[in-house]
């Protein structure tokens, strides 16, 4: 490795190392008296000059070459020499005069010299730019150094100068380089610019004719799709218009249909409500408790009992066929099957009757002659002896007058007294009860349970009857019903079977005479009602007559 290297590598670790950061001050000049007191002077070895004189002697044959490349190159170290000579004279005339035995500052200033020389060249080998600038800049350094630190700072001064214009000059390329390649990419990508422009250009040339051929096909198919479509629309037109006018046939049909089905189901629906008020006229001539005057024996509860099961048919088909709908003709077939029922029923009973009533008058002709008998046989003895004939007179006229009720009437009519008696004995603890407010509440609610029932029966009631009727047959078989918004039940008191026995019977004589009074068609319903309670709970049929 040449010499040079190794010193500027010296000073380069030595500006590294901690020592070299040191702090330097410019103005330690003025102290440098007080320095050199503290300091021992220094003391070249021997052989510092016989080293410096090999070491001047390598550099100036290696910078010799150098120094022949070009002229420009030879004048800028013939300047960096003069400046050399003038700053060893300088230093020369300033400092002490040497001692002929004493070699050392001559070998230092001749170090000097060549140290400027091996800047020079490394500088001029940087090129003539750095060379000229270190010559604009000569001036930076004295004429004349007073002392060795003077020289220090001199070699300081160069190396940081020459530090300086290296970073310039490094900067300065590294710009030019930048700059070089920031044109070379402008001018590679306005030339790809270019050739992309163009590029596009002919591609958006291509698209648009291939568009345009596109366009122009499309539209030919589209022409002639659009005719077939007119076309196919015609042609459904005419079907669709086919079809409309078969769906208005249709539909005037159907609704054709509709109306005269309507108006068949309207008039089977009249004749089911003629069929049913006929059969509910043919029900009021059955009389249950029917006891003719002159047949005390005969008993139509058969009959009544088989008329309310008529009534009780035709009501419930009604009423299925008023929640379907129309009614059909086999409903309309059955109740007149229901009426021919009722018809015979009556006829059978009529016969059963006329029957009764000529058997009744057989038995009277019959009894008539035995008193006629008796009468001619009374005559004959009155005739023979007429005091005791005037007494039988007497007694004859007494029989004819029936000033009271028959002895079976009367028992009859005291057996029901009875009943009724014992009834409301029965529940007398429930009617009594005013202390106790849950049986007065209980008794009620019994109450309601069994008059607003028999309230509700009018002679518009219709289907309605039936319901009147199942829940009059619920509370009395013991079973829960609504009154009031709460169940109500007999098996909630004891004695609550006996009261509502009671009060429905009393309810029903009482609403039978306000409403026969006021419309006598309305005792029917009532009476319909009555009836079938009557059979199925024959106690208040007792307590009712």
């Amino acid at each position: 490795m040449q010499p040079q290297q190794l010193r500027w590598e010296t000073l380069a670790a030595l500006r590294s190392s901690s020592k070299g950061r040191l702090s330097y001050c410019r103005h330690w000049l003025r102290d440098e008296d007080i320095l050199e007191g503290c300091m021992s002077p220094l003391v070249l070895s021997p052989y510092s000059g016989w080293v410096l004189d090999r070491v001047i002697g390598q550099s100036a044959q290696e910078i010799a070459p150098s120094r022949s490349s070009t002229p420009k190159e030879s004048t800028s170290l013939t300047n960096w020499s003069s400046s050399l000579e003038k700053i060893t004279s300088a230093s020369h005339q300033g400092s002490s005069p040497l001692s002929p035995t004493d070699p050392s500052e001559t070998k230092v200033a001749l170090w000097l010299q060549s140290n400027f020389t091996d800047l020079a060249y490394i500088l001029t080998t940087q090129g003539n730019e750095d060379v000229g600038l270190l010559e604009m800049d000569q001036e930076v350094f004295p004429a004349a150094l007073p002392s060795k630190v003077t020289e220090v700072e001199g070699c300081i001064r160069m190396y940081e100068e020459m530090h300086r214009l290296k970073g310039k000059e490094g900067l300065r390329q590294r710009q030019e380089q930048q700059e070089q390649m920031v044109r070379a990419v402008y001018d590679l990508a306005s030339e790809q610019l270019k050739r992309f422009d163009e590029l596009k250009e002919l591609k958006q040339h291509q698209e648009f004719q291939d568009l345009q051929e596109v366009m122009e096909k499309s539209l030919k198919e589209a022409q002639g799709q659009q005719e077939k479509l007119k076309e196919e629309h015609r042609h459904r037109a005419k079907i669709l218009n086919l079809k409309l006018r078969e769906a208005e046939q249709q539909r005037q049909r159907q609704e054709e249909l509709e109306r005269l089905r309507k108006e068949e189901g309207q008039e089977r629906l009249r004749r089911l409500y003629s069929i049913q008020e006929e059969v509910l006229q043919l029900n009021q001539q059955i009389d249950p408790n029917y006891r003719h005057k002159d047949l005390p024996r005969i008993d139509l509860s058969a009959y009544s009992n088989r008329g309310n099961q008529i009534c009780g048919l035709v009501s419930g088909l009604i009423r299925t066929t008023s929640e379907r709908g129309f009614p059909s003709q086999v409903d309309v077939a059955n109740t007149e099957r229901a009426l021919q029922e009722m018809r015979g029923l009556i006829s059978s009973m009529q016969q059963e009757i006329a029957a009764a009533v000529e058997e009744k008058r057989r038995r009277d002709e019959e009894e008539e002659r035995q008193k006629q008998k008796e009468l001619l046989k009374k005559e004959q003895m009155k005739a023979q002896t007429p005091a005791p004939a005037q007494q039988s007179g007497g007694k004859q006229q007494k029989e004819g007058l029936q000033v009271k009720a028959e002895e079976s009437t009367m028992r009859w009519y005291q057996q029901l007294q009875d009943a009724a008696e014992q009834c409301v004995a029965s529940f007398s603890g429930l009617s009594n009860c005013k202390d106790n407010n849950e049986v007065k509440k209980i008794k009620t609610d019994l109450q309601k349970a069994a008059t607003i029932p028999v309230s509700q029966i009018s002679r518009i009631a219709g289907s309605q009857l039936r319901e009147i009727f199942d829940k009059i047959n619920n509370l009395l078989s013991g079973k829960s019903v609504q009154s009031g918004g709460r169940a109500v039940s007999v098996t909630q008191h004891p004695q609550g079977l006996d009261f509502v026995y009671y009060k429905l019977a009393e309810k029903f004589v009482n609403k039978g005479e306000e409403e026969v009074a006021s419309h006598r068609d309305a005792a029917f319903p009532i009476a319909v009602v009555a009836s079938g309670i009557w059979e199925i709970h024959p106690r208040v049929g007792d307590l009712f007559l």
